[in-house]
């Protein structure tokens, strides 16, 4: 074996026909270039995703830190009647906000119904009616009024209410929205750029761009930055392209299926991965370090950001763009000039690439949806603590450790 040209044995054009996940990463960089690209394009890609979705578990942290949350911008004594508010019941406990029923329908409500007279003149008798009706009243001493008193439940208000159709939720809707969005037009323009600077030269430069955003998500204080910095950050998803493209020229048609879904596949791991890594590795430990929770999710995004420089410094080190050398040229792809706009248009008029986008589309638009709103979902209408909604989050993207690779190695055995 270590006479071997390459770590793994190729066919004629040099590409691997195998794929040992262990011990064929080489003796040096040509005898190991198969594998290390293998493992570069999949480290470099669930890194990635790590710190695309880095936001998403503590996105109810992030907006109350820059006092986006429907009850900091309508303090709930002075707004009482905010639609937020007066559909809100506790899960756990069962409390309604609007404590003796809403008035108007479940879904639209206009107001809460008044403490029925039998109530009062049991519990409230000797209550001042003012001192549970009046803002100013409550603010100063909430304990003038007994729960059973209010007809307005202010004590079941989570720190932060952020349900759909609020300023709160539409904030992480819309930094949703846009981090997916953007790696749509960042993924088409990869392709050209693949074949001019080649693969090591893109992945390096994607995640040391994206780290630059996900340092700066430490400093987000108002909601526009906190969109235009998900944003940015949601350029480091197209770094699935370079792993895609890396390991088509790497291996052989026999193994190239279960190859690249492999690759893929860990790779899109770190999006279930980051929901736990974020809350239960950092963000908890941090505020059990005493940090308050603004400043354990802010400390929390500075590691993701550390990760993704020391990827990108050591993949630019120690990889090879192909078997034959450490920088790729268009001629190994069997074209004749360089890239182009027109070459999309080329690929566009074949209908099997146009099927391929709307399946891709739909499965794996689906999968980055989930990726970027559960934990906030579960946080939201389950109420649930931010570390089980994490976990649970993170369950889903979690089946990439398995789903994808047999895609590929399904792929694989229909082509045999």
């Amino acid at each position: 074996m270590s006479e071997q040209e390459f770590a793994v044995r190729v066919n004629d054009q040099l590409k691997s026909t195998e794929l040992r996940l262990c011990g064929a990463l080489g003796r040096d960089k040509r005898h190991g270039v198969h594998m290390r690209a293998f493992w570069a394009s999949t480290v470099s890609f669930f890194v990635a995703f790590v710190g695309w979705f880095a936001l998403s578990p503590i996105a109810i942290e992030v907006v109350h830190s820059i006092d986006a949350c429907e009850n900091q911008l309508f303090p709930p004594v002075a707004n009482p009647e905010r639609k937020a508010f007066l559909k809100f019941k506790a899960t756990e406990s069962g409390k309604k906000y609007c404590q003796y029923g809403k008035i108007g329908e479940d879904n639209n409500p206009t107001g809460c119904q008044d403490v029925p007279q039998d109530v009062w003149d049991e519990s409230c008798g000797g209550v001042a009616a003012t001192a549970c009706t009046q803002s100013e009243t409550l603010t100063d001493d909430v304990d003038l009024c007994p729960e059973a008193c209010m007809k307005y439940n202010f004590e079941v208000l989570p720190k932060c209410v952020c349900s759909p159709g609020t300023h709160c939720g539409s904030t992480i809707l819309y930094s949703s929205i846009t981090s997916v969005g953007i790696t749509m037009f960042v993924r088409v323009a990869l392709g050209t750029l693949l074949e001019r600077f080649g693969r090591v030269n893109v992945q390096s430069g994607l995640l040391l761009f994206g780290a630059i955003w996900v340092f700066a998500a430490s400093g987000i204080s108002a909601e526009w930055n906190f969109i235009f910095i998900r944003m940015m950050i949601g350029c480091a998803g197209a770094t699935f392209v370079t792993n895609q493209f890396w390991c088509s020229l790497m291996f052989a048609p026999n193994v190239v299926g279960t190859a690249n879904a492999t690759a893929a596949g860990w790779g899109n791991l770190g999006g279930g991965v980051t929901q736990i890594f974020i809350v239960w590795c950092l963000f908890k430990p941090f505020q059990a370090m005493g940090a308050s929770s603004d400043t354990a999710w802010r400390l929390s995004m500075a590691v993701p950001g550390c990760i993704f420089v020391a990827v990108a410094v050591s993949m630019k080190l120690f990889c090879w763009d192909m078997p034959t050398g450490p920088r790729f040229k268009t001629s190994d792809t069997g074209k004749t000039s360089n890239a182009s706009m027109w070459d999309y248009v080329e690929c566009l008029k074949d209908p099997r690439i146009v099927i391929m986008i709307f399946q891709y589309g739909a499965c794996f638009g689906t999968e980055l949806v989930m990726n970027a709103q559960l934990a906030t979902h579960f946080r939201v209408y389950f109420q649930l603590e931010a570390g089980a909604a994490s976990a649970l989050a993170g369950s889903f993207g979690l089946m990439n450790l398995f789903a994808r690779s047999l895609g590929g190695i399904f792929s694989d055995f229909l082509f045999a």
